[in-house]
């Protein structure tokens, strides 16, 4: 089983990133292989708009850091997506990055990916309350979840307040729920 986890935050010990590294380890600790994409090292171009994906039925052609992406993604069992939170809303690179998850739907806007990987969302945001934004987080996993993902878990940091150690635990556990091979 595959964990493939992209990571938004340009901080990599901010509370995103650690949670998502934790979800990774839980994966690992039950024996998922794992593969990283942490997008503010990459060079990430957005959607387009050729169509060629749509035409053609393939995967996005524009040639950026995200051309190995799209295979594993095709092989993957689970997706964890994290991001922080800016101006009220996922930041912007991770936009970009969902936006161009366009070429997974066909002509007919049916899913070009099999069905049923397990989709998890870390987020984080200076508001400490949980509920503030939920409906731009619920917007976000749900273009994936419009793709045949089934969400798994969705993880809300709120304030600025180091992570406590349940928060912690329970990005393990996310990811160690995956199921053990």
């Amino acid at each position: 089983m595959k964990l493939i986890a992209v990571l938004g935050s340009p901080h990599k010990n901010g509370p995103s990133s650690t949670l998502a590294r934790e979800v990774i380890r839980g994966a690992e600790a039950a024996g998922w292989e794992t593969s990283v994409y942490e997008i503010e090292k990459m060079h990430v171009r957005g959607c387009q708009g050729c169509r060629a994906c749509k035409n053609n039925g393939i995967d996005c052609i524009v040639q950026d850091d995200l051309a190995p992406y799209w295979k594993e993604l095709h092989e993957c069992d689970a997706l964890l997506v994290s991001a922080p939170n800016y101006a009220s809303t996922v930041c912007g690179p991770m936009i970009t990055y969902m936006n161009r998850h366009y070429c997974l739907l066909d002509k007919d806007w049916k899913p070009r990916i099999k069905p049923g990987i397990r989709l998890i969302g870390i987020f984080s945001q200076g508001q400490k309350d949980p509920e503030k934004y939920l409906a731009n987080y619920n917007w976000y996993l749900g273009d994936f979840e419009n793709r045949g993902m089934i969400r798994h878990k969705l993880m809300i940091h709120g304030g600025y307040e180091p992570l406590s150690q349940e928060e912690l635990a329970q990005a393990f556990d996310a990811g160690r729920s995956l199921g053990t091979l």
